[in-house]
């Protein structure tokens, strides 16, 4: 008989053959039947054969919003194939979020790793104009990840996976710049962990604050990058060493930047991760603001001038048309999460949906595998992910409602999951089909 058993419970309702649980016991659940005993507080939801953990406060995060979801509908706009914009949206998510389908999304760790902190999601604790300079040399310049006797698909499975994680790296110079670069000259610290007051003053304070047209940078250097590049390889951008053998006075690629674009106050973009533990990972971005910087609403100019520079990045890597590029799109959804505080998750994939001339998307479920610590500890204690799709629905059929559509919203259940830790545990995957 299959069963799962977590510290935790008391019902205190049911509703339409499902149920929500405050949990200050013990609860064990058959499939056939409940049984109630002791232990840690939270909520269960969902039917009895597969009843979901998830956390009483919900929060919002740059994850499928400003990666998978931009990305996607960038390539789109610019004329990249469905398949080929899919694909490359998926590898891009990939470090926070493994998509199997369109209700399939099952929470990544690597943000708790030391080495992904740094090379996948630029938590460097140096300059956001650098850090997304170097990014968009690596992601213009890589040819193919490869190693002897690999197959011609291996290669490009690789080489996709890699151009992903730069493209997340890009976006994530964005999302993890901090807030406290350009304030108010009374503000000493925003201390929006604890000081949800404070909220209007850091988004005030970056208003107007915009970063640079990436290709004004990068086009003077394309000659000189490809001369090295053609005698060192890619290894040029990557490998310290190569880089002090080429620049006077020993010196790297990134310091050599320094000089020539950190001339102004304003260009000191400061990145998350200057502070690091013992063992190399950082929480300065986490504890320092928690999750603000990573919302849209929070930055909408900022995440603009993202979309535009990621724009220019896709149609040079593809030879795309950057002039296809719509950003009246992205100013009236950016308006809209700006006026509601909200995620842009749903109302991007309303627009990727308009494009592709479909009728209805999802609106997924997050969810961890066991086999993730770290993603189930975030999922269990940190974000409420079945709170933050019901927001998305909502404030989506709000945004639709508001151009003159009227969507229906079905929620539907996928199949049952089995975590390969122990046969105990249960998980399934969860998503509201929107029609309209």
């Amino acid at each position: 008989m299959s069963r799962i058993r977590i510290v935790g419970g008391n019902i205190t309702k049911i509703t339409g053959g499902k149920y929500k649980i405050f949990a200050k016991d013990n609860i064990e659940f058959h499939s056939n039947k409940q049984v109630i005993q002791n232990a840690k507080d939270g909520i269960f939801y969902g039917e009895p054969e597969n009843p979901k953990f998830i956390d009483r406060e919900g929060n919002y995060y740059y994850e499928t919003d400003g990666h998978y979801s931009t990305v996607y509908l960038v390539c789109l706009m610019l004329g990249m194939n469905e398949y080929d914009a899919e694909e490359l949206a998926i590898a891009t998510e990939a470090p926070d979020t493994t998509i199997h389908s369109e209700t399939d999304f099952e929470l990544n760790d690597t943000w708790f790793d030391s080495h992904p902190q740094e090379d996948i999601h630029s938590l460097t604790g140096g300059f956001h104009g650098i850090e997304e300079f170097i990014t968009a040399l690596k992601f213009l310049w890589l040819k193919e990840v490869k190693t002897d006797g690999d197959s011609p698909e291996k290669i490009k499975k690789n080489t996709i996976k890699r151009l992903g994680e730069l493209l997340h790296r890009f976006g994530d110079t964005y999302a993890h710049t901090k807030f406290d670069n350009i304030k108010p000259e009374d503000i000493i610290a925003y201390n929006l962990k604890n000081d949800s007051q404070k909220e209007l003053l850091a988004i005030k304070s970056w208003k107007g604050q915009g970063a640079k047209q990436l290709s004004d940078d990068v086009k003077p250097w394309i000659n000189f990058i490809n001369y090295y590049t053609k005698e060192y390889g890619y290894s040029f951008l990557t490998d310290k060493e190569i880089q002090k053998k080429v620049f006077k006075e020993n010196r790297t690629l990134e310091e050599m930047l320094k000089d020539i674009y950190l001339l102004k106050p304003t260009d000191k973009f400061i990145m998350y991760g200057e502070k690091k533990d013992i063992s190399g990972r950082t929480h300065d971005h986490f504890e320092t603001d928690k999750g603000y910087p990573d919302l849209i609403y929070m930055r909408p100019e900022w995440y603009l001038y993202y979309v535009k520079n990621l724009a220019w990045l896709l149609s040079i890597r593809y030879n795309l048309d950057e002039k296809k590029l719509d950003v009246s799109v992205f100013e009236k959804m950016t308006q809209f999460v700006s006026r509601n505080k909200c995620s842009m998750k749903g109302i991007i994939d309303f627009e990727i949906a308009k494009i592709r001339k479909r009728k209805m998307f999802y609106i997924p479920v997050f969810y961890s595998s066991p086999k993730r610590a770290m993603a189930s500890v975030d999922a269990v204690f940190n974000t409420d992910y079945m709170s933050s799709a019901e927001n998305a629905k909502d404030f989506t059929s709000k945004y639709m409602k508001e151009k003159g559509l009227n969507p229906v919203v079905e929620e539907i259940e996928g199949n049952i999951k089995v975590s390969f830790i122990s046969d105990d545990f249960f998980y399934s995957t969860q998503a509201f089909k929107i029609i309209y």
